[in-house]
């Protein structure tokens, strides 16, 4: 039977979800010493200046899977649960904007390999999270128009969505073996990063990724713009999300910009993000039409929320357009100055 690698700090398995998607079998359990995670300082999601650029990448990566971890182990109810859910989630976003910063110097396969891996850990995650969203978002919707949303317009929607999320949430709890395995899945992840192989040392190992995000990124706003639908704008909020994490680990490269545009970045993930949720919120109403005493309140509710996406939408079109000001090339050429000026060669 193959066997995944194991390293000194891998968590001792019982049965790992990446050996059964590898092998199609469940993978024999095995003894490993007790993990030995990196500690709170070395789990930050920031390149440092006592590093190579590599390095710097794998501690972040192995930080962020440790601490998904460390959350699933500890959570003990229902609520810490959800929380522990969301925070990997939004982790494993983070680690997936590390592999595609590296993917021309790790290569395809390891890119493919841990992309995809990561892709189905949070898969397994997105049940519970998705409904706790979608009443988050009825609930920014009745506060923000509560003048025009009278309770009585959205009680049958919102008992739904409570009963769709405790639903969600007992299969999540009752599942005994999702939180074992997707911990282990992250441990052997985590295990891997000592084999993401990069060729140079400098910021190099990251730049060509760099200019690929921004990119994609860039791409896809102009897309927004010619055809400002849901879909196009999702696709956006995708790739805005890498810039934002990048532009995270990369702040040393010239702090106080790289700051701004971590903020301009994570306020316009905001505004596609909650775009996006209204999108769902809205085909999840028109798709169950009797949750609302008559067609009067139902349209009341659609109006209002089709009015806050329209802002929304505007507003995120317009902060994407200074967000992406830059070409590519000029972009990533400012970020390696700074970078050879205030770091050099060897660090973040």
């Amino acid at each position: 039977m193959a066997r995944t690698p194991t390293s000194p700090d891998t968590d001792p398995a019982s049965r790992t979800l990446i050996a059964a998607a590898a092998t199609g079998a469940d993978a024999e359990p095995e003894p490993a010493p007790a993990p030995t995670p990196p500690s709170r300082k070395r789990r930050r999601y920031r390149l440092r200046a006592d590093e190579t650029v590599p390095d710097g990448v794998r501690r972040a990566a192995r930080g962020q899977l440790a601490d998904s971890s460390d959350a699933l182990a500890g959570a003990s109810g229902t609520a810490e649960l959800g929380q522990a859910v969301h925070s990997t989630r939004k982790a494993i976003k983070r680690v997936r904007t590390l592999l595609r910063l590296s993917r021309d110097t790790i290569g395809k396969d390891a890119y493919g390999r841990e992309n995809t891996h990561l892709r189905m850990i949070a898969g397994r995650l997105s049940g519970a999270r998705d409904a706790q969203v979608l009443i988050q978002t009825l609930v920014s919707l009745e506060q923000r128009f509560e003048d025009e949303l009278a309770p009585r317009v959205t009680e049958r929607l919102r008992a739904r969505l409570q009963d769709d999320h405790q639903r969600a949430m007992a299969d999540l709890a009752d599942d005994g073996e999702l939180v074992v395995t997707t911990r282990d899945a992250l441990e052997e992840v985590r295990a891997r990063t000592a084999q993401w192989g990069y060729d140079r040392d400098d910021f190099g190992a990251v730049k060509p990724g760099l200019r690929r995000v921004y990119g994609r990124g860039r791409k896809r706003m102009r897309a927004a713009r010619d055809e400002p639908d849901a879909e196009h704008l999702h696709e956006a909020r995708k790739r805005v999300k890498d810039l934002w994490h990048a532009t995270q680990l990369l702040r040393a490269a010239h702090p106080k910009r790289m700051k701004r545009l971590a903020r301009d970045t994570h306020g316009l993930s905001d505004l596609l993000g909650d775009h996006h949720d209204l999108s769902v919120l809205r085909d999840y109403i028109e798709a169950n039409p009797q949750l609302f005493s008559d067609m009067a309140a139902r349209e009341t509710l659609l109006a209002v929320l089709d009015r806050r996406s329209d802002t929304l939408q505007r507003r995120a079109l317009k902060l994407g357009r200074k967000v992406y000001k830059r070409s590519p090339k000029r972009f990533v050429k400012a970020v390696a100055r700074g970078w050879d000026k205030r770091v050099g060669p060897r660090a973040a």
